[in-house]
């Protein structure tokens, strides 16, 4: 009852119960009339009466249809078109006395129902249910296969001896109920089979007003053959309450649109219910058969068991297609568990604390598994360089060479003067795709990586395969890259804070605290090891005349030009630093007394040849002092190496001073 409730959350019950009411008002005062002409038009009238209303809901809900969904709908008002068209041509034939033949009026009964089945496939089709489509057909091939059987058991006789006498008569009257069953199993896929978030009320009512009529013209059957029908029979309010039920539909479906209530059912109350009418055709199966051998069949058996074959033949299909369809949505869950992964772990780097590199390599990877494609490319805005790629994913199966480090190219120069997601589905068709890449790469995908109103990046990914993106991947990789956007932006704020809590500012080197920082685990970890490592002292032995003479700005500009050149000068694993005032220090790890002489020459050398502007023209920088102690024979600690450092670093600031006086004097 609750899952009824469910279906009905839009409404529909006030049009049920008129709908009943008039129906049961229309048979009563049938009942009243004695059969005849006067009972025979008041049946044809209600008749035509629930037919138009059926035309006027389905076209309403056609107006009201977005349009997805205009088909479907057009075809149900297209069945119940056809439907009011024979009973129009029944009144013309039947309170007009006009001359036509049976089948005439037969045709648009018949034509209703395979409108009916038509509109139905066209709601899965439009829900992208592919494979409930599948399900749809073989349900109401079991279904017709197990209607067949049963009118061959009961009605075999007959039927064959109607044949001989009508035989247009015979199979027209035989249509009737298969069409209707088979439109009605085709409903009771279509209530089970749209997805679980979409309204069934329209759906359940529209299963009861073909099942209404398909009892009615499966009830019908009998009379029609023998030639026994009058109105004013318990058939009529049937098929007047089928044809209403179709109107109330149309209705519902409006309803449910302008509403917009969320009747989302349980998917395990769906998954249920989908094999509700397979086991309703097995169960009737069983039956048939065992009737068949009580009553005989006689020589209409062979007709039924082959009914019965075909109907385990469908029954087997019906149940691989279940398997398949298991299957895929098991893969359709790991994909998205994928996906959801690949969303948390650029999450988590946004609370994290990776360097610029890893982030953009984890972004580039992920993205991978994402889109599933084969690769992808991460690049970062770097100020005075323009867009700069910064990370490749499986970049060498794709043919893309070590590119990290150039400037940007491809697709994703569409992205940044769009500030949209461009998608490549044809790659090489794309006016700025690479020429060079189009042998390699079938589709692709770019997104702006957008932070706080700007273009932080770009995310590329490519496929060797063509690829059509759903537009649930485009939404996921707009979130992905809302949200690798973010943590760019604040692995950059960290990186630097980190550089103005770890650098000078003034010349880039490390600050006095780093230095001492690093200086203690070098410390370390050459204890451990038995290593060696010198400490280099530096002192401009003129910053003070440069500062009185030309004035502070110069003098920082003299600092700055004396790190670059120490940082430029030094191996990749030496540290610069900024000691104080006009003093650095060079930590050399692992290195001895030669190779410490030798770097302090090399330095030396390249700051007698620096130069610096002043009042425009060139001028040489303050001679450096040095000043160079040794771990752990000039000492086991911080202090008492730079103390040896400074202590010789005096020195030769004393030679250089007594060299100097020495020449002035000799002048």
């Amino acid at each position: 009852m609750r899952y009824l409730r469910k279906i009905f959350a839009v409404g529909g019950r006030r049009q049920y119960l008129v709908a009943l009411a008039l129906a049961l008002a229309a048979y009563a005062l049938e009942r009243l009339l004695p059969a005849g002409e006067t009972r025979t038009a008041v049946a044809d009238l209600a008749l035509t009466g629930a037919a138009i209303s059926a035309v006027v809901g389905t076209s309403g809900a056609v107006r009201a249809a977005s349009a997805p969904d205009r088909p479907a709908w057009g075809s149900f008002l297209l069945g119940a078109l056809a439907w009011l068209g024979s009973q129009l041509l029944r009144d013309a034939s039947q309170l007009a006395a006009l001359p036509l033949p049976p089948n005439a009026i037969d045709f648009g009964y018949i034509l209703a129902a395979p409108l009916f089945t038509l509109g139905f496939v066209l709601m899965l089709v439009r829900h992208g249910q592919r494979l409930a489509v599948y399900a749809l057909l073989l349900d109401v091939g079991a279904v017709v296969l197990v209607l067949v059987a049963v009118i061959t058991l009961f009605l075999a006789k007959t039927i064959t001896y109607d044949m001989t006498m009508d035989t247009f008569g015979t199979i027209s009257a035989l249509l009737y109920p298969v069409v209707y069953v088979a439109a009605t199993g085709a409903a009771l896929s279509v209530l089970f089979g749209l997805p679980a978030e979409e309204p069934r009320s329209a759906a359940f009512t529209l299963f009861v007003g073909i099942g209404l009529n398909a009892l009615a013209f499966t009830l019908y059957l009998p009379a029609l053959i023998q030639g026994s029908f009058v109105p004013g029979t318990f058939l009529d309010p049937l098929w007047m309450l089928g044809m209403a039920a179709i109107g109330i539909a149309g209705w519902q479906s409006v309803a449910d649109r302008d509403r917009a209530v969320e009747t989302e059912l349980s998917t395990a109350v769906i998954e249920f219910s989908r094999m509700t009418l397979p086991a309703i055709v097995a169960l009737a199966s069983a039956l048939l058969i065992v009737l068949a051998h009580l009553i005989g069949a006689g020589a209409a058996e062979l007709v039924i068991d082959v009914a019965i074959a075909l109907v385990v033949l469908v029954l087997s299909g019906r149940a691989g297609l279940a398997l398949f369809t298991n299957w895929r949505l098991g893969e359709a869950e790991r994909r998205r568990a994928s996906q959801l992964q690949a969303l948390y772990e650029v999450g988590l780097a946004t609370a994290g604390e990776l360097s610029l590199d890893d982030l953009t390599a984890l972004v580039a990877r992920e993205a991978t598994l994402l889109t599933r494609t084969d690769g992808a490319m991460v690049s970062l805005a770097e100020p005075g360089n323009g867009f700069v790629i910064r990370a490749l994913h499986k970049g060498p199966l794709l043919r893309l060479r070590d590119s990290v480090g150039e400037p940007l190219r491809g697709i994703a120069l569409a992205v940044i003067e769009s500030r949209e997601m461009v998608v490549a589905t044809d790659y090489s068709a794309h006016p700025q795709s690479t020429v060079a890449l189009h042998e390699v790469i079938a589709s692709a995908l770019a997104v702006p990586l957008v932070a706080h109103g700007e273009i932080v990046g770009t995310l590329t990914a490519y496929s060797s395969r063509p690829r059509v993106f759903t537009e649930e991947t485009l939404r996921l990789v707009r979130l992905y890259a809302a949200q690798a956007a973010i943590a760019v932006a604040n692995a950059r704020l960290v990186a630097e804070t980190r550089r103005l809590a770890r650098d000078d500012d003034l010349t880039g080197a490390l600050n006095r605290r780093s230095l001492m920082e690093r200086l203690e685990t070098e410390i370390a970890e050459a204890s451990r090891h038995g290593d060696i490592f010198g400490v280099v002292l530096c002192d401009l032995d003129g910053l003070k005349a440069v500062n009185d003479s030309a004035g502070h700005l110069v003098g920082n500009e003299v600092l700055k030009t004396v790190a670059r050149v120490m940082r430029e000068s030094a191996r990749a694993e030496d540290l610069v630093a900024r000691f104080g005032g006009d003093e650095f220090v060079i930590l050399l790890p692992r290195t001895g007394l030669l190779p410490a002489q030798a770097v302090v020459t090399r330095i030396a050398s390249r700051l007698r040849d620096e130069r610096y502007m002043w009042a425009g023209r060139e001028n040489g920088l303050p001679r450096v002092s040095f000043g160079i102690s040794w771990f752990p024979e000039d000492g086991r600690n911080a202090d008492a190496l730079l103390a040896t450092a400074d202590a010789r670093m005096y020195e030769d600031k004393s030679r250089a001073r007594i060299a100097r006086d020495s020449a002035a004097g000799a002048d």
